[in-house]
């Protein structure tokens, strides 16, 4: 029954890029429908959901000590922070990567199509392309949605774990059963994100919807997979709600939160949006286009059938 009204409602909004709708609740699958000719063993781009991933990553560094605190300015990891190019430089932590918090001087653009964005692909030492950039507000207390920042986070742990691919493989994905080719790597050797690179060869990163309520297990489980700690409910409580730091109400560290939901989300539809109290997770894929469908009406629907 949820199926089907699930369905209709999809072809009542003419919501055409939709690929899969998949809810969870009380430990079972309630529904699970496909579109455009997918299938459960379908990948999907996941875009920004990545953000998420990676922050459980920093989570899990942060559990091994690998980073001894959110707090460690980044300067200790990458150079290009400590030559003495902005004097806010020094200030800028871990935290402020995993909050949008750094200061440092952005604009998304119209649909997030970013100038920003196509110049550091053309530059060939992306850290020091956004080392050069001004830091136009003090670290910790502006809230600005960018890619600078996951750029900065991914190169920070990717110093402290290794391969960071390798690093969310064996801590993340392999316990969790998520099989996933290689993220895409930029020329300069930084993992940027999930579904950035060329997705239709043997390095495709997409996950199927399945894998991604993986994903929203873990979180709703606060850390614990199949009686496995992957990591600490201390951080995931952090992670999952309005951080202090963030200045934004409905952001944590790389996670989107509200008054009785948290969420992974991606550009275009891309959804793991968790409610806690209902024990409930809904998971959306979708095709992205220019206009940025969000659907988040049909995830509100979905909540109250």
């Amino acid at each position: 029954m949820i199926s089907e009204e699930i369905t209709n409602y999809i072809c009542l909004h003419h919501y055409r890029q939709i690929n899969s709708v998949l809810v969870w609740r009380d430990g079972e699958i309630i529904a699970e429908n496909y579109y455009n000719d997918f299938t459960s063993e379908s990948r999907n781009v996941l875009c920004s959901v990545a953000k998420s991933i990676l922050s459980i990553a920093a989570g899990i560094a942060l559990d091994k000590a690998l980073l001894p605190t959110p707090d460690v300015p980044i300067a200790n990891y990458l150079p290009q922070f400590r030559e003495g190019r902005d004097p806010m430089h020094p200030f800028i932590t871990v935290r402020h990567l995993l909050t949008m918090t750094s200061g440092i001087c952005w604009n998304g653009g119209v649909h997030y199509h970013c100038p920003m964005m196509e110049q550091i692909r053309r530059s060939k030492k992306w850290l020091s392309h956004i080392a050069d950039c001004a830091v136009t507000t003090l670290p910790g207390t502006y809230y600005n949605y960018k890619e600078f920042d996951v750029i900065l986070l991914s190169a920070v742990l990717e110093t402290v774990c290794g391969d960071l691919f390798d690093f969310i493989n064996r801590e993340l994905y392999l316990p969790l059963g998520i099989r996933s080719g290689r993220w895409y790597k930029s020329p300069c050797g930084i993992y940027y994100s999930v579904g950035d690179g060329d997705d239709t060869h043997e390095n495709s990163s997409n996950l199927t919807a399945r894998e991604m309520l993986a994903i929203g297990k873990l979180c709703l489980s606060r850390g614990n997979f199949n009686g496995q700690q992957i990591v600490s409910e201390s951080y995931l409580s952090e992670a999952t709600s309005a951080s202090k730091d963030a200045i934004d109400p409905n952001y944590g560290y790389l996670f989107w939160s509200g008054k009785d939901w948290y969420a992974c989300r991606g550009y275009g539809g891309q959804r793991i949006h968790i409610f806690p109290e209902k024990n409930m997770i809904i998971v959306m894929q979708a095709t992205p286009t220019s206009r940025g469908m969000v659907y988040d009406d049909l995830i509100w629907k979905i909540k109250e059938l």
